[in-house]
């Protein structure tokens, strides 16, 4: 390596994807540089609220198969490693109209991947699973493999191996920018300077700012809203007796995981997530939007106190599609992007950093095509060279 250089590879945002792929960097023997605003765990990003929900039977499409499929020998190898328990694999269920896009796009991913899963009628649900009061029209999609994933606790333990296997990280230090060079990349914080190889962005909400203004665009981040409610009988809601669970039917949707303190449980997505500055963010709920979710605790979990005991808010960078940014971009080939997972990408993320190592180190490319920046380049958007 260039002795004119800090590290091989620099990874700007040691958070959900960053901490995994600072891990499987380490695992490989590669000196990596990871660059954190605040420290692994923290609760500003798309990291913070306890828990994630981990899935198989996966409603936006049979071609995310494969990275979950990966994901889950991952975070069985993290939990090994690290000495964790990371992944409760308690189950989940997809309830809505049987007819309806959210369970059928679900039944149809689930067959064309493979994945088994278990339809219960209304009266089966409510036989099997009471805590839930289904409608009518609506059925349950029960994904044994499904469960929850303990977020802090997961991004600390892949830091703390990466740190372990010879990586650093530098935390409390706000990346300004990123400039490629012809045979090297330079990160800029304040007035310090580091050169490496290459870098992958995975900043979070943060990382449409160290992108090119024309990418920046396609970037969104969004608050996304929180929600615990005591339970009344709270051994109903431990992980043996209440799976994961996401509802969506018509214009509700909402989602949750059982008690993890044997107190509350965790319900949220009640409402659209809003666009906002990630440094400048209400993390408090209106009243009206702790109305909101009251009615619908009131209403669909009737074993659930109504009224929140906690709340909370957090941010996460959201794509215009809706799929995550991954892959290569700029003029020489060492600017990486790992981000905009909108919502939905803790679940999958060792896998996902496997493959972006090996795309660093080695050189490979397009086993996440799906991903690729090139996508939104073909349907308009800047030209990614």
């Amino acid at each position: 390596m260039n002795s004119r250089l800090d590290a091989e590879v620099g990874v700007v945002g040691v958070g959900t994807v960053g901490s995994m792929l600072m891990w499987q960097l380490a695992r490989r023997g590669v000196r990596a540089l990871g660059f954190e605003r605040h420290a692994p765990g923290h609760d500003r990003g798309a990291v913070g609220g306890e828990t994630r929900l981990f899935r198989m039977a996966y409603a936006e499409g049979a071609r995310y198969t494969g990275l979950l499929r990966s994901a889950l020998a991952g975070w069985r190898e993290l939990e090994a490693e690290a000495d964790a328990s990371l992944l409760v694999q308690c189950g989940g269920l997809a309830i809505g109209d049987r007819d309806g896009d959210y369970v059928g796009g679900l039944l149809a991913s689930a067959r064309e991947s493979g994945t088994p899963v278990e339809v219960l009628d209304r009266d089966a649900a409510r036989e099997r699973y009471p805590q839930h009061r289904l409608r009518g029209g609506e059925v349950a999609v029960l994904d044994t493999q499904a469960g929850f994933l303990r977020c802090e606790p997961a991004v600390i333990a892949a830091t703390t191996l990466a740190e372990q296997g010879g990586a650093t990280v530098l935390r409390y230090t706000d990346v300004d920018g990123v400039a490629e060079r012809d045979d090297h990349v330079e990160i800029r914080a304040g007035a310090d300077v580091w050169r490496v190889r290459d870098v992958v962005l995975c900043a979070g909400s943060w990382t449409g700012r160290l992108l090119p203004a024309e990418w920046e665009r396609l970037l969104e981040p969004r608050r996304v809203r929180l929600n615990w409610f005591a339970a009344r009988r709270p051994e109903q809601f431990l992980p043996d007796r209440f799976p994961i669970f996401i509802r969506s039917t018509g214009d509700m949707h909402l989602y949750g995981a059982p008690s993890v303190d044997g107190v509350s449980v965790k319900v949220a997505g009640m409402a659209l997530s809003q666009p906002v500055d990630p440094d400048r963010f209400d993390r408090r709920h209106s009243p009206d939007e702790i109305a909101g979710a009251a009615a619908v605790v009131r209403d669909l979990l009737p074993g659930l106190h109504p009224d929140p005991v906690r709340s909370d808010a957090f941010t996460d960078l959201f794509t215009t599609d809706g799929t995550p940014l991954v892959g290569r971009i700029g003029r020489t080939g060492r600017l990486t992007v790992a981000s905009g997972f909108s919502g939905r990408g803790f679940k999958y993320s060792p896998a996902l950093a496997s493959v972006v190592a090996d795309a660093v180190v080695r050189g490979t490319e397009g086993a996440l095509e799906f991903m690729s920046p090139q996508r939104l380049a073909r349907e308009g958007g800047p030209a990614s060279t």
